[in-house]
């Protein structure tokens, strides 16, 4: 596999354990992969590219501090209930919660690009933030937002940069739909651990 979709796709056959919990590690790295499909969106997924890339380095950092205790990637959030900081702006559990967030929209994103091959790119973005991030953001950051990504790069213009060939849209559908149950498997245990924190930023 030769696109971006591809290389990140081979990432996530290493994101769970023989005992099926999601991996610390191998799902970070996932992320990390997928950050160059992000920046390929242009200059108008800055902030959502340093949004990403803040929040991958948070959880590395703490998973850094016992790489051993931290294979699991919940272990971080759980230890982070019992210390009582998991409410805090810089805690591990926020990080991953929108880290997450980020993901499900990028995911969204290409899902819809392959599923609607006839709609421009930028209206595909505008209207997955309105279906998706936007409803945790509040006036200014939703306003900044909605501004960037007026300036996305037409269709034909971000698949040229992700990879050539037939197999780009397939390999974006692999990525897409093998990730999406990650992502689903995080958002359950979020939302089973009243964490899935609803606050506007």
């Amino acid at each position: 596999m030769a696109s971006a979709f591809g290389q990140a796709f081979q990432f996530l056959p290493g994101v769970k354990g023989p005992d099926g919990f999601i991996l610390t590690q191998p799902f970070l790295d996932v992320c990390r992969q997928v950050l160059p499909v992000v920046d390929k969106l242009g200059t108008a997924f800055g902030l959502v590219k340093t949004d990403i890339g803040g929040n991958i380095e948070r959880l590395s950092q703490r998973a850094a501090k016992d790489p051993e205790r931290y294979t699991r990637l919940f272990t971080i959030v759980q230890d982070e209930v019992v210390e009582n900081c998991q409410n805090d702006s810089s805690s591990c559990t926020k990080g991953l919660l929108w880290l997450k967030r980020a993901m499900e929209f990028v995911c969204a994103i290409l899902r819809r690009l392959h599923d609607d091959p006839d709609t421009p790119l930028g209206t595909v973005v505008s209207e997955t933030y309105s279906a998706t991030l936007m409803q945790f953001h509040g006036f200014f950051a939703s306003s900044a937002f909605s501004l960037a990504f007026k300036f996305v790069p037409s269709r034909e213009q971000f698949l040229s940069k992700v990879g050539e060939g037939a197999t780009v849209m397939i390999e974006m559908k692999l990525l897409v739909d093998s990730f999406s149950e990650v992502l689903a498997e995080i958002h359950k245990f979020m939302e089973e651990q009243g964490l899935n924190d609803p606050t506007k930023v």
